[in-house]
């Protein structure tokens, strides 16, 4: 995505942010141009927008749900683990000079449930992330289009002569210009949506490996903690 963005940006950005995007009322009070701006390139680039706008709260909401859920469990770890080690610790009817391990019972499980929500930071960094590309993908095709709205009808505003002459004008080569504009920006919308869905499914990998990988942790620790429990009273 940040070498897409940059890309685009190269292109695109610099030209779209120095052009005047104003509403170009004297270059389109043609009808032919505003009708095929009202009725085709508008809703065309509109319908890729709003699909951005939909797929980001898909995969954001995707992400949300994955978080919840190992949140969730590692609540339930938490419990379990304490419990488990506690009982363990009554049963072996664990001396107090081992009453530093049995406080680590706490900690362990207190630990598990601290990794869990260190990995939904980096998930939530993630829908931030998609989040800013897809606005600047969306403002930045969007700026762009006016300006080739702008450099397409420039000719009807250069001279006045032009307006005088108006249905003289042949205005199937701004039409094809504005189509090539568009095609163009429709073109870099879909990479965009496909390089969000695979961001967004790597963000989802990583999360589910932080998770396991700090499930793992907490069932060594808990593993280790028993055996030095067993220690404390059969050493």
């Amino acid at each position: 995505m940040d070498h897409h963005i940059a890309k685009v940006k190269e292109v695109w950005g610099n030209l779209s942010s120095v052009r005047d995007t104003r509403r170009f009322s004297l270059s389109i009070t043609n009808s032919k141009i505003s009708q095929y701006v009202d009725t085709v390139i508008g809703p065309f680039l509109d319908t890729y927008h709003k699909n951005i706008q939909t797929s980001y709260q898909q995969m954001t909401n995707k992400i949300l749900r994955k978080t919840k859920d190992e949140i969730n469990a590692a609540i339930r770890i938490k419990q379990r683990v304490y419990e488990d080690l506690i009982k363990i610790a009554d049963r072996l009817a664990v001396p107090a000079m081992c009453d530093e391990e049995r406080r680590y019972a706490r900690t362990i499980a207190s630990r598990h449930v601290a990794q869990i929500y260190k990995c939904t930071e980096e998930a939530r960094n993630s829908i931030t992330k998609m989040g800013k590309y897809a606005e600047e993908m969306i403002t930045i095709t969007r700026n762009h289009m006016q300006a080739a709205l702008a450099n397409a009808t420039s000719k009807f505003d250069a001279n006045k002569q032009y307006e005088r002459e108006n249905n003289k004008i042949n205005h199937s080569a701004c039409l094809k210009e504005l189509s090539k504009a568009a095609v163009s920006l429709g073109y870099e919308l879909d990479l965009s949506l496909t390089n969000a869905r695979r961001y967004n499914e790597q963000s989802c990998e990583r999360f589910t490996v932080c998770c396991t990988r700090a499930r793992k942790d907490t069932e060594e620790s808990t593993a280790a903690l028993k055996d030095h429990l067993y220690q404390c009273v059969y050493a």
